[in-house]
């Protein structure tokens, strides 16, 4: 059977694409029994054990786990202070957006999208906010690592797919740069999200 020249230029370039497509990583999650304080400090024998991914020229993010809860970390490395955006999908269709700035929230995708934030929604999670510098001009202390505490029981599965979204502070507390890891994904779409084993 001959394809016809259209055909076949259609299949060399999506053979092509397919060609070009990176795989999701998967990490296996280690087990620890870490006295890890949520407070923006990656404290000596916190995370000695954790599973690290390098996001190069911006952060290093920490993987662990205990029998209770998911701890993640991400230390910024080249900015004195960053916000995450964090997207993790238990399930298959459902994706969460928990976000940790001065602020902490939580929102789910539904058909329409992501609703507004509504702040200080995050039931069965935390994570270090930036604390206040000053109210008149609206600045924050230096926040060079986010950690966050995330109940195992409140996404039950075994397998979780992640997405980052890294943005730098500048010095006037001003978001610069925002860095997605793995990158090239989207928001709405799990297609290539970091893949943590947590068996």
């Amino acid at each position: 059977m001959r394809l016809t020249r259209t055909v076949a230029s259609g299949l060399a370039l999506l053979l092509g694409l397919l060609g070009t497509m990176t795989p999701a990583s998967s990490i296996r999650v280690p087990h620890t029994q870490p006295a890890v304080m949520i407070d923006g400090v990656l404290s000596p024998n916190e995370w000695t054990d954790a599973e690290e991914v390098a996001v190069s020229g911006v952060a290093t993010l920490y993987f662990q786990q205990s029998s209770d809860f998911v701890y993640i970390a991400v230390q910024y490395g080249n900015s004195s202070s960053g916000i995450v955006d964090l997207y993790l999908s238990p399930a298959e269709g459902e994706v969460y957006n928990l976000h940790a700035s001065a602020k902490l929230g939580e929102r789910k995708l539904e058909a329409k999208g992501y609703p507004n934030w509504v702040w200080w929604k995050n039931r069965d999670w935390t994570a270090n906010v930036s604390r206040v510098d000053s109210f008149e001009k609206r600045t924050f202390l230096p926040t060079k690592v986010r950690e966050f505490q995330i109940r195992r029981n409140r996404f039950p599965a075994t397998t979780w797919r992640l997405r980052f979204e890294l943005t730098v502070i500048n010095a006037n507390s001003e978001p610069q740069a925002t860095t997605v890891f793995p990158s090239g994904t989207g928001e709405k779409s799990t297609s290539g999200w970091l893949i943590l084993d947590l068996r």
